[in-house]
């Protein structure tokens, strides 16, 4: 098992919705690289497809939200999510040509890229979204 692919507290954005998704994302891009790891190619190829499936509707569902607030750097963002798919897409492909060294390389690639873009864009968007704090007056 690989440390690399345990949850980053600092990855917490503080929106429910996005943290819960996200949580599950980096738990699935884990248990592939330590089915990987373990040479179990048919249980690797399922957790691709579930990540792969699984994070097109997240992504889906902050673009819808990007839309909904007119969040002005949305096509770069839906960009970013374009790319995670692609690698994700990558890590499978690798795993049907049975090179189970670079669907692992792919695999670890794909950890830090997400944990990359919620750090990063998704982070910038959740504090976008966030409502305005409301200060008492005294």
């Amino acid at each position: 098992m690989i440390e690399a692919h345990a949850w980053n507290e600092q990855l917490d954005l503080g929106h429910e919705a996005m943290d819960h998704d996200h949580h599950l994302q980096v738990a699935l891009v884990g248990a592939l690289a330590d089915a990987i790891e373990q040479g179990r190619p048919w249980l690797a190829r399922k957790l691709t497809l579930q990540l792969r499936e699984y994070s097109g509707v997240h992504f889906g569902s902050e673009e819808l939200l990007m839309v909904a607030r007119g969040y002005g750097a949305a096509e770069d963002h839906a960009g970013e999510h374009r790319a995670l798919l692609q690698a994700m897409g990558e890590v499978e492909a690798a795993l049907d040509r049975g090179e189970r060294e670079l669907a692992l390389a792919f695999a670890i690639e794909v950890h830090a890229g997400l944990a990359g873009h919620i750090a990063g864009s998704d982070l910038r968007l959740a504090q976008h979204v966030r409502p305005a704090r409301v200060t008492p007056r005294a």
